[in-house]
């Protein structure tokens, strides 16, 4: 029967009825395996009339179960047809007899779903349009076909799920599938930076644009972590809360700071979020923006002058000045040792060491001489919590510039 798959890819119905005829001889169970197989290529490939000949055929179930070699799961051929945007084909197999419209694949997808992240916005409007379809099913994680089309489908294909007065938008995902627990739909678009997907979901009644996930994040959370200030901007104007905190204690500002989004910063500050917000492990924003080098959010942390240089992390002691010098970030160690205070150069961390200690295990000649001009004491025998000293560090190097200052330095200031 290898004819019957040829021509359900070619979509030659007579080869297709030939090869049915002939197969007289051929066992039940073979016969119909060949079908099934025959019949998924054709809803594939939108053959209609190969798949009304096949669906007629005896103990053809249109709601099969199908999986190919290469598949990681089964598919319906409901689901098939919908996701490659046949419509006619998908017409054929909802007036089939006995056809789930609901029924899509292994994870629990339906049909509906598969057209929304596959794009086929006529399929969608189409099952829309289905008595008996449910959109809002729900797969085995919780996560919706709207979910499934604000991450993959486009605007188009979002808006024609919002047009329904009973979508759930508020929708949230049921398992901890990916670490996305609780996420909607709108996290999912603010997450992407997808921000006219956002706006079109912040014009639907009802919309919770608060909703915090089991992490405890917002959709404002993901916005300032992908740097995205149009849906900042939206969310705040829609009456985001500018200054929630997830299960670490962590705001969409510190977000901001630690990927180096400053004009996401300043929206939060002017919508009344907390420079010294102080995470479960300590961090603030000016340590995060410190240690991964973002000099233009230190600048304009420093210049409001409400956020405390001193903060040290609550279980590793480290303050801005420690990581930033172990990241060799000699402009905002600059920054840093203008401050009052001086940044505090000689406060040490749980382990002993102090901000030069970092510098000099980094490497960073220029640094170190910040840092050695703005410390009171260097002691170079000192050994922290490795059992390492200043010297010990400086000979992971092969630059003899830094022993020599080291040595020089210490005979000043000791």
């Amino acid at each position: 029967m290898s004819a019957l798959l040829w021509a359900a890819d070619h979509g030659i119905v007579e080869t297709a009825q030939h090869s049915l005829n002939a197969s007289f001889g051929v066992s039940n169970n073979i016969k119909l395996g060949i079908i099934y197989d025959a019949l998924s290529i054709a809803v594939h490939a939108g053959h209609t009339s190969i798949a009304k000949v096949l669906l007629l055929q005896e103990g053809i179930d249109p709601n099969f179960r199908y999986r190919s070699k290469e598949a990681r799961s089964w598919v319906t051929f409901l689901a098939r047809a919908a996701g490659a945007g046949h419509v006619d084909t998908v017409a054929l197999l909802l007036s089939t007899k006995g056809i789930n419209p609901n029924l899509g694949d292994g994870m629990g997808r339906p049909p509906i779903a598969h057209a929304g992240f596959n794009n086929q916005v006529p399929v969608i409007e189409q099952l829309l349009a289905t008595p008996g379809v449910d959109m809002n099913g729900k797969d085995h994680h919780g996560r919706t076909p709207l979910a499934w089309t604000v991450s993959f489908g486009s605007e188009a294909a979002v808006s024609q799920f919002l047009s329904r007065q009973d979508i759930d938008v508020n929708a949230a995902i049921a398992t901890d599938d990916l670490f996305k627990k609780g996420w909607t739909a709108l996290m999912f678009a603010a997450s992407r930076g997808f921000a006219k997907k956002v706006e079109l979901l912040l014009n639907t009644p009802y919309i919770n644009v608060n909703h915090q996930s089991s992490s405890g994040k917002t959709a404002l959370h993901w916005a300032a972590q992908v740097g995205s200030e149009t849906i900042v901007q939206l969310l705040l104007a829609k009456g985001a809360y500018p200054d929630p905190r997830d299960s670490h204690n962590r705001s969409p500002l510190i977000q901001s700071a630690l990927y180096g989004h400053l004009s996401i910063m300043e929206l939060l500050y002017e919508a009344g979020a907390n420079l010294n917000t102080v995470t479960s492990t300590g961090s603030t924003a000016l340590t995060s923006a410190s240690g991964e080098g973002h000099t233009d959010i230190v600048v304009f942390l420093l210049g409001t002058g409400k956020v405390d240089v001193a903060a040290k992390g609550k279980e590793d002691k480290r303050n801005a000045l420690s990581v930033a010098a172990e990241g060799g970030h000699r402009d905002i160690v600059d920054l840093l040792l203008k401050q009052n205070g001086q940044g505090f150069p000689n406060e040490r961390d749980y382990m002993g060491r102090s901000p030069l200690s970092y510098a000099i295990e980094h490497g960073d000649l220029e640094t170190i001489k910040l840092l050695i001009r703005n410390s009171s004491v260097i002691d170079t025998g000192e050994t922290d919590a490795n059992g390492k000293t200043l010297l010990s560090y400086a000979a992971q190097h092969d630059d003899p510039a830094i022993l020599n200052l080291l040595v020089s330095a210490t005979k000043v200031t000791r």
